[in-house]
């Protein structure tokens, strides 16, 4: 009788298997109850996923566990459906740990609902386009202490974390970060490895099986880790709140405490939304600067070009600041090139369906996690010529037209703070390109250590690994002009904040605070 039952068990899954893999795109073959889940990647995943895309194409589908993963490599049907059909794709997947974690309060995971529509709300007025461009003081203030400090170190690693923090410190809560390794950043980047730990799929059991978190926490270890984690990260975020409120200077805490939208928050809600904003402006920046020395120690022929832009536009007499954007077209194409070359987000930032959809036959399921894979869009060998060469002039000649330009994301859940990120990089590569020239360490036989441009992390945010570069000053002229714009920069906080609420309410924007 056992026998017999459990016979009609295994029957009755493989039907519901049957049923439900029918119409999907194609992709690797599955095992009855595990699916694809004894293929699924431990480290470098997109990696993995791009090989896939050579022999089941540009759309393909896997099982893993409880989650029907769509695998996205082309930028066309990335645009099509998480652009086009927005409203489909807006949700996230189901991560149960990364839930128990953040008890909800993290944005990045929660599904598209009304909860995510109002901090959307919150945040939309110090993030818009206008709102971005008034915050250049303060990114001119840490860029000219990030070259002073190049000055003295070679620690790149170091000053590019502190200006990224310091730059989201001072707009968030009103206080900046002179000093590496400070203990703000030593505690966002625990913060941010608690997310990667809690989001890695396989990790954890109660992802593949939900019905297990309503077991209690005795007999659930993973429930006593989430709860640690939550106190660690909820006094964190509480201890900068309460710092931002009482800041002498206008900040992001003072305004979204007055907002509306934040009338019925708690202090703990409000707390994780300005956190979550901060460590994912600090992480991204931080990551994509590591990768344009990267590029440089490659391969630097594009740095003479920039030179030669930089010189004719800015002169050798002063810095490069914001004002020459638009004649600084190379050092913009220097940026695209180094987001497009090594993706902060190689693995793409995921999506879920609100409910079933069609494309090119394929059934997409309802919630069905949909992957647009950014590594593999980036390097396309069919899309791009050479895509594994950084080449700024692709951005010049048209090459780019109807490629992957999604480096912030898609649709409804693109990076709010995309242009805060953009304008520090161009101004950084601007100013670093200006002053100094990026070399090679020497090793004990004399010759340059090479790097490997393709060492990186499993993280979210993909970092390269750790290399060396030495930062020489271009001339004695550029190291005296690096010298005198920070010893005379203006550094009191409250005054380039106080100038910034000045300059959004000139400009009509609904400044509360």
């Amino acid at each position: 009788m056992i026998l017999v039952t459990l016979l009609v068990i295994v029957t009755l899954r493989l039907l519901y298997e049957h049923h439900r893999d029918r119409r999907l795109p194609p992709g690797p073959r599955r095992l009855p109850l595990l699916g694809n889940l004894h293929q699924a990647p431990k480290t470098l995943p997109w990696r993995i996923f791009t090989e896939w895309s050579k022999t089941y194409g540009p759309i393909m589908s896997a099982q893993f566990g409880r989650q029907t993963l769509i695998l996205i490599t082309s930028p066309t049907i990335a645009h099509d459906l998480l652009d086009r059909r927005g409203s489909i794709y807006a949700n996230r997947p189901e991560l149960i740990m990364a839930q128990n974690i953040t008890k909800g309060l993290h944005i990045l995971t929660r599904q598209y609902d009304s909860w995510t529509k109002l901090h959307q709300r919150l945040e939309a007025p110090v993030l818009s386009p206008r709102a971005s461009n008034t915050y250049l003081p303060i990114q001119d203030l840490e860029s000219k202490q990030l070259l002073f400090d190049l000055l003295g170190s070679n620690n790149f690693d170091a000053h590019f974390e502190r200006y990224s923090g310091s730059l989201m410190f001072a707009l968030a809560y009103g206080f900046r970060l002179p000093v590496p390794k400070s203990r703000e950043l030593r505690d966002m980047r625990t913060i941010q490895g608690n997310f990667v730990y809690a989001a890695q799929v396989g990790r954890w059991i109660v992802d593949a099986i939900p019905v297990l978190n309503y077991l209690p926490a005795v007999v659930a270890p993973w429930k006593r880790i989430a709860e640690e984690l939550f106190q660690l990260e909820s006094k964190v975020h509480a201890r900068h709140l309460a710092r931002g409120l009482a800041s002498q200077s206008w900040n992001w805490t003072k305004e979204f405490s007055r907002s509306k939208y934040a009338s019925d928050m708690s202090a703990v809600e409000l707390g994780y939304d300005l956190g979550i904003l901060v460590d994912a402006g600090f992480e991204t920046t931080w990551a994509v600067l590591k990768v344009f020395v990267l590029a440089v120690r490659v391969d630097a022929r594009f740095v003479e070009v920039a030179r030669r832009e930089l010189d004719e536009v800015v002169g050798k007499d002063r810095l490069p600041g914001f004002e020459d954007m638009e004649r600084l077209v190379y050092v913009q194409a220097v940026v695209d090139e180094t987001l497009r070359w090594r993706s902060m987000a190689p693995g793409g930032v995921p999506h879920a369906t609100t409910k079933e959809d069609e494309y090119m036959g394929y059934r997409i399921p309802k919630g069905a996690t949909v992957v647009p894979l950014f590594w593999a869009m980036s390097l396309d060998e069919a899309r791009w010529e050479d895509p594994m060469v950084f080449r700024p002039e692709r951005w010049l000649e048209g090459e780019t037209e109807g490629q992957f330009t999604n480096f912030f994301g898609y649709g409804r859940r693109i990076c709010p703070g995309r242009h805060i990120a953009r304008n520090s990089l161009f101004l950084l590569m601007a100013r670093i390109l200006w002053a100094f020239d990026i070399q090679a360490p020497l090793g004990e036989d004399g010759k340059p250590i090479p790097v490997d441009d393709m060492a990186f992390d499993s993280g979210f945010v993909s970092s390269p690994d750790p290399f060396e570069a030495v930062f020489v000053p271009r001339s004695d002229k550029t190291k005296e002009v690096v010298e005198r714009e920070w010893l005379g920069a203006e550094k009191d906080l409250e005054v380039l904040m106080g100038g910034i609420r000045d300059r959004q309410r000139e400009i009509g924007l609904d400044v509360k605070a």
